[in-house]
């Protein structure tokens, strides 16, 4: 991978006029079969939605509570979406100390992998590893800024002593962490992850991470609506990438799913 994930990134979105990402989270709960019935059902969600689909978003954690087999598996999975053609994002929210991230980084920004989500928390030194990685082998990171879920708020919408609220701090720090790797599109390979579910934060967050990708989870079963989505695209085709998993994933036709989430979002484009 020698050109800057931004650029494949967009060219991606270009070739399969798509910004759909099928999440990929088999909750034991969900899925019979165990580990075997979990990795059966990706495939196929892979093979059936990758023709409407840009990328796939592989919930780590949801194949690393079945040890060493799981870990084998979501590589497997991995290898497959990208011999369809598909970028691959690692969900994992991986972020620490600077030599634990450097391990975090070298484990997970490789093989097929295009991306990882990062969390951010620990401050600078704690992303710069992952940074450093993407910027040597063409890869990208997602860094938590807004999140989806609904406690988010209490702590990312917390009111600073300068009068920004605290994901506002971030993503101005993000687009900071993203000018090193800022490729021909324009997009930088630090890119952000904010939720679907606020999109009332989307101008102002579009205005603070001019050149960020966003990757939009939420959409679907948590209740985000791509025709709220616009502003994330201010700017770019590939300025948000729309995330869908359990819709997608459970759905009878996950191929027809990803299919109808393709044409709402390029209707709002």
């Amino acid at each position: 991978m020698t050109s800057p994930f931004a650029d494949r990134l967009a060219d991606a979105v270009e070739r399969r006029s798509s910004q759909i990402v099928v999440g990929l989270d088999p909750h034991p709960q969900s899925v019979d079969g165990g580990l075997q019935g979990a990795e059966a059902l990706c495939e196929r969600v892979i093979a059936e939605a990758a023709p409407a689909a840009v990328a796939v978003k592989i919930q780590i954690a949801c194949f690393e509570r079945y040890g060493a087999d799981g870990w084998a598996a979501w590589q497997r999975l991995a290898a497959v979406a990208a011999d369809q053609g598909l970028l691959v994002i690692a969900d994992a929210k991986r972020g620490d100390i600077g030599l634990t991230s450097e391990a975090y980084a070298a484990a997970l920004l490789d093989g097929p992998v295009d991306a990882l989500t990062v969390n951010p928390m620990m401050g600078d030194d704690a992303v710069a590893p992952f940074i450093e990685r993407a910027a040597d082998t063409g890869r990208g990171i997602f860094v938590l800024v807004r999140t989806s879920n609904p406690g988010a708020s209490a702590l990312q919408d917390v009111l600073l002593a300068d009068g920004r609220l605290w994901h506002q701090m971030l993503a101005e720090r993000v687009a900071d962490w993203g000018t090193r790797i800022v490729g021909e599109s324009g997009l930088s390979s630090v890119g952000a992850v904010v939720g679907a579910t606020v999109p009332e934060h989307l101008v102002d967050l579009r205005a603070r991470m001019p050149a960020q990708p966003f990757l939009l989870p939420g959409v679907g079963a948590q209740g985000g609506k791509p025709e709220d989505l616009a502003p994330a695209f201010a700017g770019h085709p590939a300025g948000g990438l729309v995330t869908a998993s359990r819709s997608i994933m459970f759905a009878d036709e996950p191929g027809a799913a990803a299919e109808d989430l393709r044409a709402r979002v390029r209707a709002v484009l």
